[in-house]
């Protein structure tokens, strides 16, 4: 591994680029059977500085773990929007359906597409915590009580005539 931090390190100055060890992070991705095997306690070495290898790390906004279950990612995408909504549902009722519609979409349902791709394969867990976030956002547009089923709602929102975005 330090092999490659020193070619690393040679192409940033062969490109007149800067690498800041202090600011670099290093993981191993793996199996959660095969990490346990492997020997990382020591680090490795990057422009003379040692870096600990980390649990995860983010990277353009996508929290990637050791091997790769998206959990740390999926709680802090839920954690945040959850944040959203709880103001969303302070603001709603000055809000017509269309302004809260776009809020929704704008704020809380980009953040939950953004690099979804990534997230094929990962647990029912997973998903399920998305999709509460889902409902949740769903109920707090519509201004409907926790009785009302969420997909009716998010089902009666993408058939709407008048409705700019369909990703409710």
């Amino acid at each position: 591994m330090e092999i490659c931090a020193v070619d690393v390190s040679r192409s940033f100055v062969e490109n007149a680029l800067l690498l800041n060890p202090n600011k670099t992070e290093a993981v191993v991705f793996g199996t959660r059977k095969r990490l346990p095997q492997l020997h990382m306690s020591s680090g490795t070495d990057v422009s003379g500085t040692r870096i600990d290898f980390t649990e995860s790390i983010k990277l353009l906004g996508v929290v990637l773990d050791a091997s790769l279950t998206f959990e740390k990612h999926v709680l802090d995408v839920v954690r945040g929007r959850h944040f959203h909504i709880r103001a969303l549902r302070h603001i709603r009722p000055l809000l017509t359906l269309d302004a809260a519609k776009t809020f929704a979409v704008a704020i809380v349902s980009s953040r939950l597409d953004y690099c979804n791709s990534l997230l094929q394969g990962t647990s029912a867990a997973n998903l399920n915590r998305l999709q509460r976030v889902q409902n949740v956002l769903a109920r707090v547009v519509a201004q409907a009580p926790w009785s009302v089923s969420s997909t009716d709602i998010r089902r009666d929102f993408s058939l709407a005539p008048n409705q700019t975005t369909d990703c409710l």
